[in-house]
């Protein structure tokens, strides 16, 4: 058994689901500029019954909104289509399950446990070591046993959070996840969405090393810049080579530790992601509404976190 949940059976027609993500599709933000030059941004969103608001200046509706429509689109699909999309509700519902740990184990201050595991996507057995569980060793122990894309992280997990922490244990499940999902025959539309994520990953982890002298982080394998090379660019401590290859990426050379790179990564991504759905079997029409809802719901966290900010300065951190 995997990390996620199943729903069984066919699910809705294909057609059907495509219409109705098409119709939701419709009340996504298109333009972003006008938002940000708003004299409140936020107030100036156009309506949509499928986008939950700030509740008293706090995030925790936004991202919950974002779990409730992603749980309605699994709901939809048929187990098939569920296997095509795992490597994308999969990375999604990592990030969840460290939440979680960071609620129960370490008081971190936000949503509830029930409110962040009310949609999620994890399967009932992860979700009651989350709530029941005692010891955070045991518990890694156990999720890893539901970690199918990584056979040894029952045993390695909690080893690496005894030296790494909670965060390394973190970077290691995704970073395997990508990884198996990389070296997968997976569509078309769903191989570029891995790709280019690892890209953001391995640009994130070049930063650091970079801004902070950190020791060698891993690069994960799959992207489309080998690891040999973000390795020699993680040595040359003048930024040349790296600057080298977010030209290659973005088409223009960036500071790799500039706060743009991620959003235009995160760009990039959704403008191939709407390209590929244009193709006539609806996978990429799915994932890049999912993607468009995700970067959606990050741009009003961002608005609603940063009101304090320059305009410019939040434009730069903004997916545009």
């Amino acid at each position: 058994m995997g990390l996620l949940v199943e729903h069984g059976g066919s699910g809705v027609p294909l057609p059907y689901l495509l219409a109705r993500i098409m119709g939701r599709r419709a009340y996504l933000v298109a333009d972003w500029q006008r938002v940000l030059a708003a004299a409140e941004p936020l107030a100036s969103l156009p309506p949509s019954p499928y986008r939950q608001g700030p509740e008293g200046g706090a995030d925790g509706g936004l991202w919950g909104g974002l779990q409730r429509e992603f749980a309605w689109v699994h709901r939809q699909m048929g187990r098939s289509l569920q296997g095509i999309f795992e490597p994308f509700f999969l990375t999604l519902e990592l990030r969840t399950l460290f939440m979680a740990l960071r609620l129960r184990f370490r008081g971190e201050e936000g949503r509830t446990l029930e409110e962040l595991l009310r949609f999620s996507l994890l399967c009932a057995p992860v979700k009651r070591l989350l709530c029941e569980g005692e010891d955070l060793p045991a518990i890694l122990a156990g999720v890893g046993a539901h970690a199918s894309f990584w056979p040894d992280a029952g045993r390695t997990l909690p080893e690496i959070l005894r030296r790494q922490g909670m965060r390394g244990c973190e970077e290691r499940l995704v970073d395997a996840c990508l990884e198996h999902a990389a070296a997968r025959r997976l569509h078309p539309a769903v191989t570029l969405f891995v790709t280019r994520l690892i890209d953001m990953e391995n640009f994130v982890a070049l930063a650091k090393q970079l801004r902070w002298r950190m020791g060698e982080s891993g690069f994960v394998a799959g992207g489309s810049i080998g690891v040999a090379l973000l390795r020699e660019a993680a040595h040359d401590r003048e930024g040349r080579e790296a600057r080298r290859l977010t030209a290659r990426v973005l088409g223009m050379e960036l500071d790799p530790t500039a706060a743009e790179l991620v959003p235009l990564l995160a760009a990039r991504l959704g403008l191939t992601l709407r390209r590929q759905g244009r193709e006539p079997d609806g996978v990429g029409l799915i994932l890049d509404y999912l993607w468009r809802r995700l970067t959606e719901t990050r741009n009003l966290s961002l608005l609603l976190h940063g009101s304090d900010l320059e305009r410019e300065t939040l434009g730069r951190e903004m997916v545009l």
